[in-house]
């Protein structure tokens, strides 16, 4: 296997399994990513040693660091503008405070460069949920979203259901894209067949952007008690105890699954030294995404 990128997944892989050579295997992974010419793939293939060392008993915190700042040295290297902007996001979880606000900050400049796309339109609508917390971040950010040019691209960015409906949309996209050979050998072979109408694509995506708005309208109302804007307030208030009630009815009911945005908040929160208030909360946290490991890790 002459491949470096290949021969480096390969050694991680095994580390994974044998526990008694996991350091050696993973330093020999580590080494060989040095040869990795694609800067993308080097960093996924860092990342994932990142986060296999920290179940190892190994001696790792040396070796983390070593991991992260060659993960920011990569990064460096990224040229293609949604790759560095993705790169730019997912090393933000790897430090706190102002290293995290310096690589949340880099996609927002990044954004100005790129055509206006669906890439476009999904990484703001990735982005935006993580700088929430930060009010000069949110208002360049909400500048570029304000200079779309197309305003149903304005809608999908700003609302909770019209970026479901965006997402939905991308997936009906590339469905269709999928199955348009299978499609066209259907219609070949029912051309002497009844022919069955279907409502107009663009009538059916009108009336369910209708019923988005209804939705949102529905949410404005009763915004104070959206779980996302929980979280937000009580990283500008820990001193309201309502917030923390809320998010702990939330917790017993359904479990608070530790999204990027919350992740984020409540190491913040940490890190100004007001875990004593929110360690109520943490009892009730499932499910981390696998995006925020770097951060459940720390």
């Amino acid at each position: 296997m002459c491949n470096p990128y290949y021969k480096s997944r390969a050694l991680y892989q095994l580390a994974e399994i044998y526990d008694e050579k996991s350091y050696e295997l993973l330093n020999k992974s580590f080494i060989l990513t040095e040869s990795i010419q694609e800067p993308t793939l080097k960093f996924q293939v860092l990342e994932k040693i990142f986060s296999i060392i920290h179940y190892k008993e190994v001696d790792r915190t040396a070796f983390i660091q070593k991991i992260v700042d060659e993960l920011i040295v990569t990064f460096d290297n990224i040229d293609n503008l949604y790759n560095r902007i993705i790169s730019s996001i997912r090393l933000s979880f790897y430090g706190s405070r102002e290293f995290r606000k310096k690589y949340l900050a880099i996609p927002i400049e990044t954004l100005d460069r790129m055509d206006e796309d669906n890439d476009k339109i999904k990484l703001i609508i990735k982005l935006k949920p993580l700088i929430n917390i930060y009010d000069d971040l949110l208002i360049k950010l909400n500048g570029t979203i304000e200079r779309l040019k197309n305003k149903m691209h304005n809608y999908f960015v700003n609302s909770y259901y019209g970026r479901i409906l965006f997402t939905e949309t991308l997936q009906v996209s590339k469905s269709t894209l999928l199955n348009s050979n299978i499609n066209q050998h259907i219609e070949n072979e029912n051309d002497n067949k009844e022919i069955i109408n279907i409502p107009n694509y663009t009538e059916l995506q009108s009336l369910i952007v209708l019923i988005a708005l209804l939705y949102d309208t529905k949410l404005v109302i009763g915004k104070t008690d959206y779980t996302n804007q929980l979280w937000i307030e009580l990283f500008k208030d820990t001193d309201n105890r309502s917030n923390i009630e809320k998010i702990l009815i939330i917790g017993l009911h359904d479990g608070i699954f530790l999204t990027p945005q919350i992740a984020i908040i409540i190491d913040e929160l940490i890190k100004k030294g007001e875990e004593d208030r929110i360690s109520i909360l943490f009892p009730y946290i499932i499910k981390p995404s696998n995006e925020v490991l770097p951060v459940v890790q720390r």
